[in-house]
C-alpha cells in the first residue's frame, strides 16, 4: 500500500556522473520515460521510488567542479523543488560526492537563505566524509593533469575537494562543528555504504580498491567504511557485496553472473525503498 508521502526526494549525484553524455542528449533528469531512467545515474531508482508514491527528483550540478560551486547548484535545485511542489521542506538523498555537496550547501547558506531550515533529512551512500585516499594519490602522483586538462576545458577541480586534508579542513572548523552539531538535533541524518572485496568489485574500482585496503582498509572501490560512516549520522549501515557503482545499481558482466542482474538491481532498488520509507513527511 503507498503511503502520502509529504517531502519530496532529491537524488544528489555524485562528482564525475558517467552519464552525462547520454543526460544531456535525453534529458534524463527530467524524463519521466521508466526505460531511459534505466540508463540514469541512479539507475531506474527514481521511476521505482515514484511506483511506490514518492515525489522525487534529481539533482543537476556542474560535473567534477569544485565542492562549493557544486552547493551552490545544489541549492538552487533545492530551492526549485520547493517552488514546484509547495512543499515544506525536502529530504535528500545523496551518493558519493553529493553528500558532500549538500554538507557544504548548508554550512554555506546557514545565514543567507538558511536552507537546512527547508531540509527534513539528509542521507549520504558512499560519501568520502573524511575524503579518500585515492584522491590523496591522485593528487600527489598526478596532480599536474588537473591543470592540463582544464586548459583543454575539461574542469576535474573537485577531486582536490576529496582529498583527506580537504575534508579534515572542512570538518575540523569550528563553525561547522558547531553548525551540524545543531543540525543533529532538528534534522535526520543517516549514512551508509557498501563494502566489498576485491574479488567482487568491478574491474574499473580494482585499482583504488587496493590503494584504499592499504591505507585506509574495508571499503567500496572509492570511498572506505570508516570515511563514509558519518560521525553525525544518527544511523549508520553497510551493504555486503557492494561496490561504489552497485550503490547506484549499476554493475557489470562478471558481477551479473554471479548473482544475476535482475536480482542485482532488485536488491539495491529495496535498499533505496526502504530508506524512503524511514524519510521523515511520510504520512
Amino acid at each position: 500500500m503507498n503511503s502520502k508521502k509529504t517531502h519530496p526526494i532529491i537524488l544528489a549525484h555524485g562528482i564525475a556522473r558517467f552519464d552525462v553524455g547520454w543526460n544531456e542528449l535525453f534529458q534524463l533528469d527530467n524524463q519521466d520515460d521508466p526505460f531511459l531512467d534505466f540508463f540514469h545515474y541512479y539507475r531506474g531508482i527514481r521511476t521505482m521510488l515514484i511506483k511506490h508514491g514518492f515525489t522525487v527528483y534529481h539533482s543537476s550540478v556542474p560535473w567534477a567542479e569544485r565542492v562549493d560551486k557544486r552547493a551552490e547548484q545544489l541549492r538552487k535545485n533545492v530551492r526549485n523543488v520547493l517552488e514546484q511542489t509547495g512543499a515544506e521542506k525536502v529530504n535528500i538523498i545523496a551518493h558519493s560526492m553529493g553528500g558532500l555537496d549538500a554538507r557544504h550547501m548548508l554550512f554555506n547558506d546557514r545565514n543567507k537563505g538558511k536552507i537546512h531550515q527547508r531540509l527534513a533529512s539528509l542521507t549520504t551512500i558512499g560519501t568520502p566524509h573524511l575524503g579518500t585516499s585515492f584522491a590523496d594519490k591522485g593528487i600527489g602522483e598526478h596532480g599536474e593533469l588537473i591543470e592540463i586538462l582544464k586548459r583543454l576545458s575539461l574542469n576535474i577541480e573537485g577531486v582536490r575537494d576529496l582529498t583527506r586534508d580537504a575534508c579534515s579542513s572542512f570538518n575540523d572548523n569550528p563553525e561547522v562543528k558547531v553548525f551540524e552539531n545543531e543540525l543533529e538535533k532538528h534534522t535526520e541524518l543517516r549514512a551508509y555504504t557498501g563494502s566489498a572485496s576485491i574479488d567482487n568489485v568491478l574491474a574499473i574500482l580494482r585499482k583504488p580498491y587496493k590503494i584504499i585496503k592499504e591505507e585506509e582498509g574495508d571499503n567500496d572501490g572509492l570511498v572506505s567504511v570508516n570515511s563514509a560512516l558519518w560521525e553525525k549520522a544518527s544511523y549508520k549501515g553497510i551493504w555486503k557485496d557492494t561496490d561504489h557503482l552497485n550503490e547506484l545499481a549499476w554493475w557489470d558482466f562478471e558481477q551479473a553472473g554471479t548473482e544475476g542482474f535482475f536480482a542485482l538491481t532488485k536488491r539495491i532498488h529495496n535498499k533505496y525503498l526502504e530508506i524512503a520509507r524511514q524519510l521523515p513527511g511520510i504520512t
